[in-house]
């Protein structure tokens, strides 16, 4: 069996970190991202253009529904990610974010859509995970039998080799290794206050529809 090969992370796109989270490479859609960014320089713009022309009234109207698009830009298209680390994978889609430690992982799909396949038989997929073509579906594993499957499994695009090497790694891994837990069972975390400041900015331009109607 080819010795996993191990990650030079410091090199891996996305690799920086949060303050308290494990080593790990953190990935995102460049897509995605884009179309984040110019939603909130769209909502920069028509706030400046409002103030510039001394329409006070019409830039403070204007920001609850400005803050509504902005918010759907970090949510949906800046904020969802896939990050893996020596603990397990972590995917944040829009107000939900799954933490799934490596003794839960029994797959990993890296096709048009990256899809973690927990041992209970759920599936999570990552919608802000770069996505890539394939000329043949292929499923990445914590096994490889022979160098030249090696050489095929990853033919994946870059983001996508970062993936599956750390599945390589740590995909077989019992519960505890190197001082890194893996305790089992995935853990869903909603982003509460974000639903609830999506909700406060819905009624707000909402109630100024109904008012100005």
């Amino acid at each position: 069996m080819t010795a996993p090969r191990r990650l030079r992370l410091g090199l891996s796109p996305g690799g920086s970190r949060r303050r308290g989270e494990p080593a790990g490479v953190r990935l995102r859609a460049r897509t995605s991202v884009l179309v984040g960014v110019a939603l909130l320089a769209l909502v920069g713009v028509l706030l400046a253009d409002a103030l510039v022309r001394g329409r006070w009234d019409v830039a403070v109207l204007s920001l609850p529904a400005l803050g509504l698009v902005a918010f759907l830009a970090v949510e949906v298209f800046l904020r969802p990610s896939i990050r893996v680390h020596p603990g397990g994978i972590t995917v944040v889609n829009p107000l939900v974010t799954t933490e799934v430690p490596w003794a839960d992982v029994g797959d990993v799909t890296t096709r048009f859509l990256v899809t973690v396949h927990a041992r209970n038989g759920r599936r999570i997929h990552c919608w802000g995970a770069p996505t890539a073509a394939r000329t043949a579906p292929t499923t990445t594993r914590s096994t490889v039998s022979s160098a030249s499957e090696t050489s095929a499994w990853l033919r994946a695009s870059s983001p996508h080799r970062v993936i599956e090497s750390y599945v390589v790694q740590y995909g077989d891994l019992p519960a505890s290794t190197g001082g890194v837990e893996h305790a089992a069972g995935a853990h869903r975390h909603w982003h509460s206050m974000t639903v609830f400041l999506a909700l406060a900015l819905v009624l707000v331009a909402a109630g100024q529809v109904a008012i100005g109607g």
